[in-house]
């Protein structure tokens, strides 16, 4: 090996970085992608060194000056990114040292950077998180729009994926509003917990003497405040954590959706169909129309897990300060925005042009005896059973059925009065799935009316435009 010096660190060290510690240690091939948030960060702490009195305001006017070339030159893709210079606040400070000379060497004044990365990451994830919040709002756009277009279309509600008791359509587009709710929710508790800002924090122990004002840099950028201890400024990634956390549990609620439709497109229960734009065939059997784009949104699913899983083992074994490990905490979090990017936009296609066939979908909310419970409120309102009683009494009314091989509604009234006299042909009414949905009237069940209330509150809590 020949003899190199690295531009920040080798002074302690003879020999240059084998080609191997330089692969696995250089992370400037993914960490790229914070060059806006490490230039506004080496903006604000150049500002932050004036009113320490660190550097003059020709010097900090040199300063700024060549951050702002750089940044143009990012924004231009005309920046080479050097892949010797091993992450990307080595690239910038390398390149501002090329134009504006050692000056460049004040800027690490007091900063490391530890506290720097930790910075970074906040922002990239702060400014990022709202995408993610805009794409689901649009995403339950498409949900009410598909609600107000199934609202008097029946269908069975499932418990054990057996047929349970009818709902309308829209009662179940909705209840993946709230799931979405839930998340839009979950980001925005992350905006929160975010706002603290760990520049100033220095490896691991502080600033010496510098006089470094954190009040002004985290206001300067965007943060609430300082966070309250230095070791654990740069020890943190827990905002990280929350992030992925908060994507992994939107993409079980999209692969719960994904699931729901790959059943209902197959040929046992055609509820929906794919348009041909969202589906592919088979190379070997011509008449296939498969769902891949809502199985691949269910697979990606357990990539966000496994991103997840990294970060959350990779911070379980580490002690308390920085160490390089925390390098690996980029990778999980650029990886899980892109994917959730995709697979919202991907969903938003899909129920956007999903055909819903409401026919068999009506048809198979009247199979397993689905309105049994409405007989036995029926037997409770009307004969002054006990809801235990009228349970039992509905239950003979099932076996009855399962022997005349019918459905509840097409038992005769006079097999029905063998349960009890006095019986009348007003409970029919009651084992019609539409008066069935029609009369779930208690807030939040599936009545028509409550849909209608829901979809309203549902436009208040989004931009709703079609």
């Amino acid at each position: 090996m020949t003899k190199k010096i690295n531009p920040l660190w080798g002074g302690r060290f003879k020999l240059d970085s084998s080609a191997l510690l330089k692969k696995i240690n250089n992370s400037i091939d993914f960490d790229y992608l914070l060059a806006k948030q490490d230039i506004k960060v080496c903006l604000v702490y150049a500002k932050s060194l004036k009113k320490a009195g660190i550097v003059s305001s020709s010097e900090l006017k040199k300063i700024l000056n060549g951050l702002n070339k750089i940044s143009d030159s990012i924004k231009k893709n005309k920046f080479l990114f050097n892949a010797d210079y091993e992450d990307i606040h080595m690239n910038i400070e390398m390149a501002l040292k090329e134009d504006i000379g050692d000056l460049a060497g004040k800027l690490h004044t007091g900063k490391s950077r530890n506290d720097q990365v930790a910075t970074d990451l906040k922002i990239w994830i702060r400014e990022n998180v709202g995408e993610i919040i805009k794409l689901i709002n649009n995403f339950q756009k498409v949900l009410i729009k598909k609600s107000e277009d199934n609202l008097f279309n029946i269908m069975p509600g499932f418990t054990h994926l057996q047929n349970a008791q009818p709902i309308s359509v829209a009662h179940y587009f909705l209840a993946f509003f709230e799931m979405f709710e839930r998340d839009k929710k979950r980001f925005k508790n992350l905006l929160k917990t975010i706002d603290e800002c760990p520049l100033g924090s220095g490896a691991l122990v502080g600033t010496n003497f510098y006089k470094i004002d954190r009040k002004f840099i985290s206001k300067s950028l965007g943060f609430n405040k300082p966070t309250n201890n230095s070791l654990d400024s740069v020890s943190d990634r827990d905002f990280a954590i929350d992030f992925l956390s908060a994507s992994s549990i939107l993409g079980m609620h999209l692969s719960r959706l994904s699931e729901d439709l790959i059943i209902w497109c197959s040929s046992s229960f055609s509820f929906v169909s794919f348009s041909d734009a969202l589906s592919t065939g088979s190379s070997i059997m011509p008449q296939k129309k498969n769902p891949d784009a809502v199985e691949l949104v269910r697979a990606k699913t357990s990539l966000l897990y496994s991103n997840l899983m990294s970060l959350l083992t990779t911070m379980k074994g580490l002690p308390m300060g920085y160490s390089k490990d925390l390098q690996e905490d980029k990778i999980p979090v650029f990886k899980t925005y892109e994917t959730v990017q995709l697979i919202l936009l991907v969903m938003c296609e899909v129920i956007k042009d999903i055909n819903i066939n409401k026919k068999q979908m009506y048809n198979s909310s009247k199979l397993n005896f689905s309105t049994a419970t409405d007989f036995a409120d029926w037997i409770v309102m009307n004969l002054g059973y006990t809801f235990r009683q009228a349970h039992h009494l509905a239950g003979k009314a099932v076996v009855m059925a399962e022997k005349k091989k019918c459905n509840l509604f097409e038992l005769e009234l006079d097999d029905l009065k063998k349960l009890d006299s006095k019986i009348s042909k007003k409970i029919y009414n009651f084992l019609d799935p539409h008066k069935s949905v029609e009369n779930k009237k208690s807030e939040g069940g599936t009545a028509f009316s409550e849909i209608k209330k829901a979809i309203k509150k549902a436009k208040t809590k989004i931009d709703y435009k079609r």
